[in-house]
């Protein structure tokens, strides 16, 4: 199984989920390659962001695997910002190629657990747009430890 683990992380706890990811999925035996998407002008204000998260905003991308054909299955990351996913993951939805067919997982990482399961329902729907078939959904808080992580992981894999 090939995966790609797609995700946008601000403060890195999105990315320390990704790692995470990709080290159980390379532990299985599996071939996996983790792709962090960055926009080109990046808010440094938080509050901002969190602002463009709820008005849905969709930021220019600096050039990032979009080619999704050759994967069995995606793994689509974001921190919950405003009860969405991060403005950059709103525009690699738009942006990527058809999914049709590939398994997706979409995961995000939070600090108060406020508006975790709007944010994946709202990334389920996109991915499913794109004709990805969702098999699962994880939050992670940004303080769990890390066999919490990946027992949570190997439930959906």
């Amino acid at each position: 199984m090939k995966s790609a683990i797609v995700y946008y992380s601000y403060t890195g706890n999105t990315h320390r989920m990704a790692q995470i990811i990709l080290g159980v999925l390379k532990s299985k035996g599996e071939e996996a390659i983790p792709v962090r998407i960055r926009p080109l002008k990046e808010e440094t204000n938080f509050f901002r962001q969190c602002l463009d998260a709820f008005k849905g905003k969709k930021p220019d991308l600096y050039r990032t695997l979009v080619d999704l054909k050759d994967y069995d299955r995606i793994f689509l990351g974001s921190p919950v910002w405003a009860f969405k996913a991060a403005p950059a993951v709103n525009t690699y939805l738009d942006i990527c190629s058809p999914m049709n067919g590939i398994d997706a997982i979409p995961f995000v990482t939070y600090a108060s657990g406020v508006g975790k399961e709007r944010a994946l329902i709202v990334m389920e729907k996109g991915l499913e747009a794109k004709g990805a078939k969702v098999i699962g959904k994880i939050s992670f808080q940004q303080s769990e430890e890390l066999e919490s992580c990946k027992n949570k992981l190997l439930k959906i894999l």
